[in-house]
């Protein structure tokens, strides 16, 4: 399958997803071929399609994609948000294979995206931050730690805020008997019960139920 074939056929809006995700995770020339139209084509349809497929890949197979580790973090300091959570999103996909540790390397920059520019890459940056926890528990109290104060970390409006605060939410879920900050997550969870995000709120009374906190 020739390159311009491959353009081709991922540009299209209803392109098959899943056939490129097993395509490039059985051959090697094609997942280059991928990767570097990802990293650096700039039509949205081609890029942001090859990240749908990298995505999906290098969940099913994270060993494969761990050599693009340092291609994927220069999209952290990216001029284009979608760049950014493109990178945001394929560190977090391998760190269950990060056994050099790199992430340590890049932890502080990745945080910084807590408070991204954009709204969007913000909660994409905590959204992902979710499943590197999943993996690094050596993590967990820091995250926990700077979450508890995500008014004073981010310059987004009150209304954002409390939107990202029901994804905190979440990972507080994850990590109620791992951290060492169990009672001040009891306490973020009972003030967020009158959030101004009604999907907060939800969320919050549904963890006061679960932990009968």
């Amino acid at each position: 399958m020739k390159k311009n074939a491959i353009l081709k056929e991922i540009s299209e809006k209803d392109f098959d997803r899943d056939y490129f995700v097993k395509l490039i995770n059985s051959n090697s020339n094609i997942r280059d071929l991928i990767i570097n139209e990802l990293l650096s084509n700039t039509n949205i349809m081609i890029y942001y399609h090859c990240y749908y497929v990298v995505s999906d890949a290098s969940k099913k197979a994270p060993s494969l994609y761990y050599k693009y580790w340092d291609k994927f973090v220069k999209l952290l300091d990216h001029d284009n948000s979608y760049h950014r959570d493109i990178g945001l999103t394929l560190i977090a996909n391998l760190v269950e294979v990060d056994e050099e540790d790199r992430l340590s390397l890049i932890w502080t920059k990745y945080l910084e995206h807590i408070n991204d520019e954009k709204f969007m890459t913000g909660e994409c940056c905590i959204n992902n931050i979710r499943i590197i926890l999943k993996t690094r528990l050596d993590m967990i109290d820091e995250v926990v730690n700077i979450l508890l104060k995500l008014e004073k970390v981010c310059n987004y409006t009150e209304k954002q805020i409390a939107l990202l605060e029901y994804s905190v939410l979440n990972i507080f879920d994850d990590v109620f008997f791992k951290s060492n900050y169990k009672d001040e997550i009891v306490c973020f969870i009972k003030k967020r019960t009158t959030s101004i995000s009604s999907k907060t709120r939800k969320k919050a009374k549904q963890l006061i139920k679960k932990y009968k906190i």
